[in-house]
């Protein structure tokens, strides 16, 4: 994904990834689901949006992401990694060159 290469230079970035847990079934339904989608369509012609997904857990990553960015671009403070992160070292060694 982008986001590592990003990180690779020091940036940080937000990744979000697909849940397999889904309000109102069982515990091992979206578990199935995204195996059976994965060895049927994944990468294949059939692999297209269907009318009868639920976005939910999509529009609710995408609340979380438009708050951090709001909160990011209001405030005077830059992203960082946390201690002890392997790629902490490439940015504070980025930022000492500004």
């Amino acid at each position: 994904s982008d986001h590592f290469n990003f990180a690779k230079v020091g940036i940080p970035a937000l990744y979000t990834a697909r849940g397999i847990e889904i309000e109102g079934k069982d515990a091992g339904y979206g578990k199935k689901a995204d195996e059976d989608y994965r060895a049927q369509h994944y990468h294949r012609p059939s692999d297209e949006f269907r009318n009868d997904w639920s976005m939910d857990g999509a529009i609710e990553d995408l609340r979380l992401l438009f708050i951090v960015g709001k909160r990011l671009a209001f405030s005077s403070a830059w992203p960082s990694w946390k201690a002890g992160s392997e790629f902490k070292a490439m940015r504070d060694s980025v930022m000492k060159k500004q």
